[in-house]
């Protein structure tokens, strides 16, 4: 069974459900193969297929979104915090802390398309049930220019795996 989902946006991006292989989401550019897996980050060399750059230590590490032009990683935790990366020197950036009482839960991050905006979901609970919003930060400086709240049908949620047949 075909346990991969692709998800839209300039490069391919992948939820893969194979639990034994670690690689649980996929992001291909025309230069890197990303894996995210939770714990860590790992960007290997798109043609040589050799690992360029590692980091552990993460808690939840498991989608995320490269800019347009190719140059930063946002990789999103299930949790409090989403990571910018710089894929020109192979360097964390920095962490930043999504606004207070809200979490991203299940949800993937997307640039706009021209790269500026860098849109995350989140959710908050309150009054018996879930409120979901999407994040607008600065991609530059992930300063946040606004939240929206929005419907489920609007939050960019993990595809369900596809059912046994």
């Amino acid at each position: 069974m075909d346990k991969q989902i692709a998800i839209e946006g300039k490069w391919r991006r992948v939820f893969d459900f194979d639990f034994g292989r670690r690689a649980f989401f996929t992001i291909e550019t025309d230069r890197f193969r990303i894996v995210l897996n939770g714990g860590s980050v790992r960007i290997f060399d798109g043609q040589t297929k050799e690992l360029r750059f590692r980091m552990n230590g993460f808690r939840y590490l498991y989608t995320g979104d490269v800019s347009p032009d190719g140059r930063l990683l946002a990789a999103l935790e299930n949790g409090k915090h989403f990571y910018l990366f710089s894929l020109e020197d192979l360097t964390l950036i920095r962490r930043v802390t999504l606004p207070r009482g809200y979490e991203s839960i299940d949800g993937y991050p997307s640039f706009s398309e021209d790269g500026s905006e860098l849109i995350v979901p989140v959710s908050i609970y309150r009054t018996g049930e879930y409120h979901h919003f999407l994040c607008r930060y600065e991609a530059a400086v992930c300063r946040l220019r606004s939240m929206q709240e929005v419907g489920y049908d609007a939050f960019p949620a993990w595809p369900l795996p596809p059912l046994p047949q």
